[in-house]
């Protein structure tokens, strides 16, 4: 109790469980799906074409779940691109929040295949790039909060709360335990533990804002640093986002009646149709630029490049592809007007400066990922 309001303080992982038929069966499950993943990722000579399209699906859903604007993909490329996607300063902030959340799982990828610890110091980079420049970014990012928070409805009091996470003077405590624990390695099967860390983050909820994205990105790092996955190609965001309701109902199960095996199997569920969503998705990328090279196997290598640059940035402008490529203005600006000419890519603008091109034929695979 805290200046007479009830906070709540979890207990350190682990729980005590008990193995149950379906928690082996949806482990499998999702374990069988991410194998998938990790077979698909020794064939790509390339990951980051495939990646890039995964990530910013990733930004878009784990953004969408706390903002009023449904962002998808092709907001986020159309920044990118320098196109301003937003109708309204909300839209434009929680734009702003997902393009944030891209720059924040690559850096958080960076560090952690450099050999970095997933530690507080990690944490709050990666909390201060997410609030950069948008919504909360006088509420203390890369700072722990310092104060009581509630979670419910906008503009409710404390004591109305649905839920009071951790009391502040035990936040440091709590996450300095929760980071040893995954130092320590998983002492469950490796996706049981990651759903208990997720629950001990979101129940820690550290920070004034920004708790809910930096805790799935957490699941994504953990799968990495505990090589899980072998790249980040596996995002639990979409899934979550889809059920909404069912995952904040799930989690604040946990906190009050203990129900953990409602929110483990709600988990592993995630796990695996998401492992099937993205080796899906990297098939048909895949399997549209192998038809892409076969189509355009005798016009030169630059032709090639930009193909695969446009399925790694699907909205795209000529300097971006110059500046990315690192090949000449005319090589480029060639390879561009003979995809344009195909229908391979759309110019958008109507313009004879400044041209802005998509790639349909990628949209059509990534989007309704995100719809």
């Amino acid at each position: 109790m805290v200046d007479g309001v009830f906070a709540y303080s979890p207990d350190p992982l682990p729980p005590q469980l008990t193995a149950t038929h379906e928690y082996v069966e949806l482990n499998g499950d999702a374990m069988h799906a991410i194998g998938q993943l990790s077979v698909l990722e020794s064939w790509l000579d390339s990951p980051e074409i495939v990646l890039s399209p995964l990530i910013h699906r990733e930004a878009a859903d784990s953004t969408s779940i706390e903002t009023i604007t449904r962002v998808t993909l092709s907001d986020l490329y159309r920044r990118e691109s320098g196109v301003d996607p937003s109708e309204t300063e909300t839209e434009r902030a929680d734009i702003g929040e997902a393009a944030n959340y891209v720059e924040a799982i690559t850096t958080g990828i960076e560090r952690v295949e450099s050999g970095a610890d997933i530690d507080r110091d990690l944490l709050c980079d990666l909390h201060e790039i997410l609030l950069r420049g948008v919504r909360g970014e006088q509420r203390r990012p890369g700072e722990f909060r310092d104060g009581l928070v509630g979670i419910g409805e906008p503009g409710e009091s404390l004591q109305d709360a649905r839920f009071v996470p951790t009391p502040p003077a035990s936040v440091p405590y709590a996450l300095r335990s929760l980071l040893q624990y995954i130092r320590s390695g998983p002492t469950y099967a490796p996706l049981i533990d990651i759903a208990l860390i997720h629950y001990q983050f979101e129940t820690i909820h550290p920070f004034w804002d920004g708790n809910g994205r930096l805790g799935r990105l957490l699941v994504m790092l953990v799968l990495y640093d505990w090589e899980v996955i072998p790249g980040p190609y596996l995002y639990p965001s979409a899934y979550f986002n889809a059920n909404r309701d069912a995952y904040l109902d799930k989690l604040f199960a946990v906190s009050r009646d203990g129900a953990w095996e409602q929110w483990i199997n709600f988990f592993l569920t995630a796990m695996a149709e998401q492992g099937r969503e993205a080796y899906a998705v990297t098939q048909d990328l895949l399997t549209l630029r192998e038809r892409y090279r076969e189509q355009y196997q005798h016009d030169g290598v630059v032709i090639r490049e930009v193909l695969d640059f446009i399925i790694e940035q699907p909205y795209c402008t000529e300097p971006q592809a110059v500046d990315t490529l690192n090949r000449s203005q005319p090589a480029v600006n060639s390879a561009i007007r003979q995809l344009w000419d195909d229908g391979v890519i759309e110019e958008t603008t109507g313009q004879q400066r400044n041209r802005r091109y998509e790639a349909p034929e990628v949209l059509d695979i990534v989007e309704p990922y995100n719809m």
